[in-house]
Order: C-alpha cells, then sequence, then structure tokens
C-alpha cells in the first residue's frame, strides 16, 4: 500500500479564489468537465451547499463538493490532481465532506458514478454507499449509464 503523510494536507471551503486552481483539476480528471461559470454558480448558489477543498503548500490538488436538500445531499464532485492520486486525498476529502454534512443536518447522501468507473464505485463502497438504482443514457459525452449509489 502506498503510505503518505497527509500531516500537511489542510481542508479548506472552496473560495472564489481558487476556483482557476480547481478548474485545471477538472479539466484533467473529467471528459466533460465543469465550467469555471459552474463553480461559481455552485459556490455563490445555496448557503446549504458543501464546497471543499485540499491544500499541500497552499496548491488546491483536490476537491468535493454536496448540494443540500431538505435533508438530502447530492454529492456533485469529488476530483484529486493527478500527481496526488492514490495517495488517500479522496479519502480525507470524502471523510471531511461527510462531516459537514452531518453538521448540516444531511442525514442521507447519493451519488452518480460512471458505470465503467469500477475504481470509483469500489472507493464509495468503502464509505458504505451502495447502488441503489441507474440512470441510462446520463452522461452526455458518452451516452454511458450513470449508477446511483
Amino acid at each position: 500500500m502506498n503510505r503518505y503523510d497527509l500531516s500537511e494536507i489542510k481542508i479548506y471551503p472552496l473560495s472564489i479564489k481558487d476556483i482557476d486552481q480547481v478548474y485545471t483539476i477538472e479539466v484533467e480528471t473529467f471528459p466533460t468537465p465543469w465550467s469555471r461559470k459552474s463553480f461559481v454558480s455552485q459556490l455563490l448558489g445555496r448557503r446549504s451547499n458543501i464546497y471543499l477543498i485540499a491544500k499541500k503548500n497552499n496548491e488546491v490538488i483536490g476537491y468535493t463538493g454536496i448540494v443540500k436538500k431538505n435533508k438530502s445531499g447530492h454529492i456533485t464532485t469529488i476530483a484529486v490532481r493527478s500527481d496526488f492520486k492514490r495517495k488517500k486525498i479522496g479519502t480525507l476529502l470524502l471523510i471531511s465532506l461527510i462531516r459537514k454534512a452531518i453538521k448540516k443536518g444531511i442525514i442521507r447522501l447519493f451519488l452518480e458514478v460512471r458505470q465503467s468507473n469500477i475504481i470509483a464505485q469500489k472507493f464509495y463502497a468503502k464509505f458504505n454507499f451502495f447502488t441503489a438504482g441507474e440512470i441510462r443514457g446520463y452522461y452526455s459525452d458518452s451516452g454511458e449509464d450513470a449508477l446511483v449509489m
């Protein structure tokens, strides 16, 4: 197993000044990335939304977020910079996100994941997410189905 010192990693709320670094990771990670405007919209949207970043030496190395509706939280995104993958940054982000969600009264979390993204499915399963359904043709870039977990 790859050991990595997480003591230098700090978790902060996403702010406007971090958007460019987050967008760089977004483009690197996803075939159909969100726009900068989408991140700003999520950030400035409802106060109940939770968006967090992981930083090392003042550089954003990962991010995640939830849109809250009533007592449910939709995990909209999670990504880690390629040079920090497989170093538990995603785990740190998701644990931090879940803790914040609980503090905001969220009792149910859900997300969508590509049917072909087995690595992500296994990652979420470690946190007791399970496949609850499927959305056919969910991803506009490929028409791939999404699993709802």
